[in-house]
């Protein structure tokens, strides 16, 4: 099942960052119907150039710190967590 999840994950993410902003939009305007299209395409073509969406599916440790200091930031974690008592590589794909 897990493997299964990866393959799947992995995909979506490739997707992300291969396909025209303006399929994502459309895929996902349901999800936000009080924005309009043309918002929600250059959001989508902004986070695919920033790089947000890395292709890999593995959550590093620099990405775990700078997760933790976002949740720490707004009050949401009482506190830090160690990266291995809270990730593990995926299974391999």
């Amino acid at each position: 099942m897990a493997l299964a999840f990866t393959r799947a994950y992995s995909a979506a993410r490739r997707f992300l960052n291969e396909a025209p902003a303006a399929e994502i939009a459309a895929l996902e305007q349901s999800w936000f119907p009080e924005v309009s299209s043309q918002a929600l395409q250059q959001c989508i073509a902004s986070y695919q150039q920033l790089g947000c969406w890395t292709p890999h599916v593995e959550i590093t440790p620099a990405a775990f710190e700078i997760t933790l200091d976002v949740f720490e930031h707004i009050g949401g974690i009482p506190e830090r967590y160690p990266y291995e008592r809270v990730c593990i590589s995926p299974p391999a794909i």
